[in-house]
């Protein structure tokens, strides 16, 4: 006769089996996607994983083709129904974050599809995989693992060049593999690439092979494999930048995306609640401030007496070796000033930036200062600052050059936008965030709104005390910044040639022809991107706006971008709510449960 069980018995077990077979909540599942995109992502596109700080494919490279590329879009299209179907199942109880962490997913998941369906620049970029390649392994010289530092050991330092060695053996093959996807050249993209290509030598016969001569000296064979790939690449390099030379010129331009397009892609893949015409209004708003507020600066400039320049207080800085120092100290003071001032939580754990020049093969698309934050799974907190030391200071004073941070005042200006508090600042609290959904995305409105927003508050703060310069310096990039959205929006959509937006850009912004040339041809080729920093901005000040009408005299500027962090580099439309949703909450709190 068998066991009989008792009803309580019974019920336990059924109750038991309940929460041992449970689904997974909305939230879990939408994390798992999320991990699932990136994990595979990175066996795909090893590239991508180094820049990801997922070193175990640093030595790996995945030779592009057609049947891979469909894969992908494959994986992707597949990816956008399981998200559908997570959404579904949640139905309309879902909470706010879970359907937010849904949307990002969403808009990740059509940018994608976007980049390979519609802009589909990896059929126009010649030079695009010799860049690719040469970026990436930049990124490994740069991370070298130093033994003793964050735990690394010399085995760390040998397995990483083993990982580029492998990387150049096998890098001929990647480049000319991925040469014939481009079915589509366009001629902007060989212009640029030529430039840039032109400057690969540079770094792989100098500061990659100086490395690589003393820290491979004890490694014979080592070094021998080093040069052979370094050697091959450089060839076909070669060969690159003299078959864009030879063709670029006869090949059409194809990269305007129509209007239709570029409102799908400010609805779909940045969340945002404008269309093209939106953000030509907001453009022109903008460059009509920029150039009354460099009237009403000059106007009392010539009142007092004053000049512009390092002459009004600011003073030159100095060339050579020293000037590395001399930014370093410059970091520091914004730092002290951000702390002093209670502009936001500076937390302990906060990492510190190396002054790096910039490698010859990015400065014709990255003249000025750039940053590289943390990577987002690495280990170290380290950034890099990027410069590039102008070739004579005192000329760059002269014509009070726009690219080249000549001066204390610009070091400072640029530095809050780039350091603290601004990209390196707000990327190292976001890569923190306990939520996988947030912590791996980056919206560019929000990263560049908010680094904007900094640059004018800095002013405000009295960073600059009486200093009319620093006023001028913000009031001519707050020009650049409305003129390169009209450049970017007109063009992408086709009203505009590239010789006019060139035009009209060195007429509006103070940009030299030749650095105006530049800078359109960088916009034209991201379409998007660079309307970031103008619409961010507002969307960021109309939060705050919106934060002070509900705090009243319990608002605080401190308490404010210590909300504003906590939430990720993610769309305003994702952040403002959730802000307001969470104002009954302390600031702590919030920073806690971002780990922030």
């Amino acid at each position: 006769m068998g066991k009989r069980w008792t009803g309580w018995t019974f019920l336990g077990l059924v109750a038991w089996a309940s929460v041992a077979v449970a689904a997974p909540s909305t939230s879990e599942q939408l994390s798992k996607l999320a991990e699932e995109t990136i994990s595979t992502g990175a066996k795909f596109d090893p590239l991508m994983a180094t820049a990801l700080g997922l070193t175990e494919y640093d030595g790996q490279l995945a030779i592009p083709d057609e049947a891979s590329r469909e894969a992908q879009i494959a994986r992707l299209l597949s990816w956008k129904e399981s998200l559908e179907a997570i959404v579904h199942s949640a139905g309309p109880g879902i909470s706010l974050v879970d359907a937010d962490d849904a949307k990002l997913l969403r808009a990740q998941l059509d940018r994608e599809l976007d980049e390979l369906r519609e802009r589909q620049s990896d059929r126009k970029n010649y030079a695009g995989p010799a860049i690719s390649l040469t970026k990436t392994i930049f990124s490994q010289f740069l991370h070298l693992p130093v033994p003793g530092r964050e735990g690394a050991a010399q085995a760390d330092v040998d397995r990483a060049w083993d990982d580029i060695i492998a990387r150049l053996g096998k890098g001929s093959a990647f480049i000319e593999a991925g040469q014939r996807l481009v079915t589509r050249p366009d001629r902007l993209y060989g212009i640029v690439g030529s430039r840039q290509l032109a400057g690969v030598p540079d770094f792989l016969n100098g500061p990659l092979s100086d490395a690589a001569k003393l820290q491979l000296q004890s490694r014979p064979a080592a070094l021998s494999r080093f040069f052979k790939g370094r050697d091959e690449v450089l060839a076909t390099v070669a060969r690159t930048k003299t078959y864009l030379d030879a063709n670029a010129a006869s090949w059409p331009e194809n990269f305007v995306i129509g209007r239709e397009a570029y409102n799908r892609m400010l609805r779909d893949e940045q969340l945002l609640p404008y269309e093209a015409s939106d953000l030509e209004r907001m453009a022109q708003d903008e460059l009509a401030h920029g150039w009354a507020e460099e009237a009403w600066v000059t106007a009392a400039a010539k009142f007092r007496n004053l000049p512009f320049g390092p002459a009004s207080g600011g003073g030159l800085a100095p060339g050579g070796p020293a000037l590395v120092d001399y930014y370093r100290d410059r970091m520091a003071d914004l730092r002290r000033f951000v702390e002093e001032h209670e502009v936001v939580t500076v937390p302990a754990w906060m990492g510190s930036m190396e002054i790096v020049e910039t490698p010859s093969f990015l400065q014709p698309v990255s003249p000025g200062a750039s940053m590289n934050a943390p990577r987002l799974f690495s280990r170290s907190s380290t950034g890099y600052y990027f410069i590039t030391p102008p070739r004579s200071l005192e000329e760059a004073a002269k014509r009070l050059d726009m690219n080249e941070d000549f001066d204390r005042d610009r070091i400072l200006s640029t530095g809050a936008h780039e350091s603290f508090p601004g990209h390196f600042f707000q990327l190292s609290i976001a890569r923190r965030h306990p939520d996988f959904v947030r912590r791996i995305q980056h919206s560019a409105v929000f990263a560049e709104g908010w680094a904007f927003y900094g640059e004018e508050m800095f002013v405000r703060l009295g960073l600059f005390g009486d200093d009319l310069d620093a006023r001028l310096f913000t009031a001519r990039w707050e020009r650049v910044r409305g003129a390169r959205v009209l450049v970017d929006v007109k063009v992408a959509t086709g009203e505009w040639t590239v010789a006019q937006a060139t035009d009209f850009f060195e007429a509006q912004s103070g940009f030299t022809h030749k650095a105006s040339e530049a800078a359109v041809a960088g916009y034209v080729l991201r379409p998007g991107y660079v309307i970031a920093y103008t619409v961010g901005r507002l969307q960021l000040e109309t939060l705050l706006s919106e934060y002070l009408r509900r705090t009243g005299e319990k608002g605080s500027l401190r308490d404010f971008h210590d909300r504003l962090l906590s939430y990720g580099t993610v769309p305003f439309a994702i952040v403002g709510p959730e802000l307001l949703a969470d104002l009954g909450r302390p600031a702590s709190a919030v920073r806690a449960a971002a780990n922030y």
